[in-house]
């Protein structure tokens, strides 16, 4: 048989215990009596439920909070009055629940539309300027390249394609306009990458390629002398100098040759006397201007081999490196100014993001300055799960202000529903998440709901001891089992948490129990129409009963109350203590709420 019991406090349980046992030993100084004058309880044997009981609040599992979305404080126009019942027409109509005033959020909408014209302009504009300089980069690669190849051209024109090929791969710069299209088309990949600091180096990237595919440069000079003598068969310009002044060379030796035969013939001529001294003197004059002629000769044949050829080639190369070197400056004067407008590019379209972004959220507030029914249910005011006080100090009412955020309205789902209770922490070790529970609903006494504890919480409710600081509590939810129409938020409700169910047990009356001392319990046995007080060890215990695990047998009679006017005829002097408990003192009454 399963013994129940209905919640207490243990003040109270003890207070009423303590009191019984205060007014027992009154009355049993004060005369004595039998046995037959106290009412008795047989000792029994079988099931005894052990529980916690307390008292809790019926609320809804799931609530829909209508809570204002206005990000300023804004006062309520019109209300739906509470207890209202949203139906699913209500729902399907879109019916207006609460109506905000929506004077602000309009006003900042208008303000934000001039600064967000502004943000489009400045956005758009940052877009052209980005995509002229684009533009501009391409230009001014497109004429820096032709200054290279025209430098190249001009090296080759002078040289042949052949010895400039062979000086400029010994200089380690691209040889012909082939290996020149080559490096610049890997430099070009450069001119239109922005600078992402989040995408990684691309330019890192780009310069290992261009190394890759040019050789580094070599800035010791170069001998171009042997260039000159290695093929005189080259269309260059310095080919063709050359053989121009080797040719006046020969021309001045041939008429140096002629000038000095005929010198010599008009040396002999004038010996006879055939020519006069004067055509001799003519023709020696005519000889000498030879001589100085074919010196004139190789001296510039000289200075072309030794200096003029070697400075123009060091110039025409040297103008042609320069071409390169301003080819890489352009480009990296390209990605700076492209960074630069990509950068305004980006800012502006961040800008023109968050503008967007703020004009959808004001428009999304202005929307919600009008809340409609979205799920059917009672309407309650304000924050169900809220206390008393918070709900009085923040009333919902019409002309009231409300702020962000704040609940103004709760519609419970009624399918689901649970109880709120908070467990005293000499409790709440016993209380675990799934045990069963049996709920008693003060609006319908008869009637008995079955649950489960399914939310206990681990740290104690600050609000509860907020006034008394040594009230610990603990919060926990009871899921109530099934739908019941009949249940309503807000209803108070007794709850019972099954800890145990002991199978077999002695089990008394906790009023028959009286504590002495150091947790020494006695009852008052009858026998031969007297009461013995008798040391007994108990056990777990409810609201009713307590377990008796020594000291008495089944079936016998123990007192329900202490004896009125007795003198025990077999009441030892001093207290027997249960085994395991050698320690004596002074007796002293104490509240069967001390049981362990």
């Amino acid at each position: 048989m399963m013994k129940k019991g209905k919640t207490i406090t243990w003040l109270v349980l003890g207070t009423i215990t303590g009191g019984i046992t205060w007014l027992a030993w009154g009355w049993i100084v004060g005369s004595g009596t039998t046995a037959q004058e106290v009412p008795t309880f047989a000792v029994q044997r079988g099931a005894l439920e052990i529980n916690v009981l307390q008292g809790g609040e019926i609320r809804a599992l799931q609530n829909l909070e209508l809570k204002s979305e206005i990000e300023i404080p804004t006062k309520i126009l019109s209300l739906i009055p509470e207890g209202y019942l949203v139906t699913e027409e209500d729902v399907k109509n879109g019916k207006v629940l609460v109506e905000l005033d929506d004077t602000e959020v309009k006003q900042k909408i208008q303000n934000h539309e001039i600064e967000f014209q502004t943000t489009v302009s400045a956005f758009i504009d940052a877009d052209q300027a980005r995509e002229i300089q684009k533009s501009e980069n391409q230009s001014l690669f497109r004429a820096t390249k032709e200054v290279g190849i025209f430098a190249l051209m001009d090296f080759e024109k002078y040289l042949g394609r052949e010895v400039t090929a062979a000086i400029l791969a010994k200089a380690g710069l691209p040889k012909d306009v082939t290996d020149f299209e080559k490096y610049a088309a890997v430099l070009e990949t450069q001119a239109d990458t922005p600078v992402n600091p989040e995408a990684g180096n691309p330019k890192a990237a780009a310069d290992k390629t261009a190394k890759k595919t040019t050789p580094k440069p070599i800035s010791e000079r170069i001998d171009f002398a042997p260039f000159l003598e290695a093929n005189t068969s080259s269309d260059g310009e310095a080919q063709q100098k050359l053989r121009q002044l080797d040719d006046e060379l020969l021309l001045r030796k041939a008429e140096l040759a002629v000038a000095k035969q005929k010198v010599e013939a008009s040396g002999r001529l004038a010996g006879k006397n055939y020519i006069s001294k004067a055509q001799l003197e003519n023709d020696q004059v005519t000889h000498e201007k030879v001589v100085l002629s074919v010196k004139t000769a190789e001296t510039q044949l000289h200075l072309f081999k030794a200096y003029e050829f070697n400075k123009q080639c060091a110039t025409l190369i040297s103008e042609y490196r320069e071409a390169i070197n301003k080819l890489q400056r352009t480009i990296r004067e390209n990605r700076s100014r492209l960074a630069q407008m990509e950068s305004r590019f980006l800012t502006a379209k961040r800008r023109h993001e968050m503008e967007i972004t703020q004009r959808e959220d004001l428009d999304r507030q202005l929307k919600a300055c009008v809340i409609k029914a979205t799920q059917p249910g009672l309407v309650a005011y304000g924050d169900l799960n809220a206390s008393s006080s918070y709900n009085y100090s923040n009333s919902i009412e019409e002309g009231s202000s409300v702020r962000f955020r704040q609940t103004i309205l709760t519609i419970p789902d009624m399918s689901q529903m649970g109880v709120k209770v908070n467990i005293h922490e000499s409790q709440v070790k016993k209380v675990h998440i799934g045990q069963r529970a049996l709920i008693r609903v003060d609006a319908e006494p008869g009637k008995l709901l079955e649950g489960k504890v399914a939310e206990l919480a681990i740290l104690p409710d600050s609000s509860s001891s907020r006034y008394t600081p040594n009230l610990k509590v603990y919060p926990a939810i009871i899921h109530i089992d099934g739908f019941h129409p009949w249940l309503k938020p807000g209803m108070n409700a007794k709850v019972e948490i099954v800890i145990n169910l002991l199978a077999d047990v002695l089990y008394v009356p906790v009023q028959s129990i009286e504590v002495d001392g150091d947790d020494h319990h006695f009852c008052y046995v009858s026998k031969c129409g007297s009461l013995e007080r008798r040391p007994i060890v108990t056990g777990q215990f409810n609201e009713e009963f307590i377990e008796v695990r020594d000291g008495l047998q089944h079936g016998e009679d123990v007192a329900l109350s202490l004896p009125k006017k007795a003198e025990l005829e077999d009441q030892p002097s001093a207290p027997t203590k249960p085994a395991g408990k050698p320690k004596e003192g002074k007796a002293k009454e104490k509240s069967i709420a001390a049981a362990k």
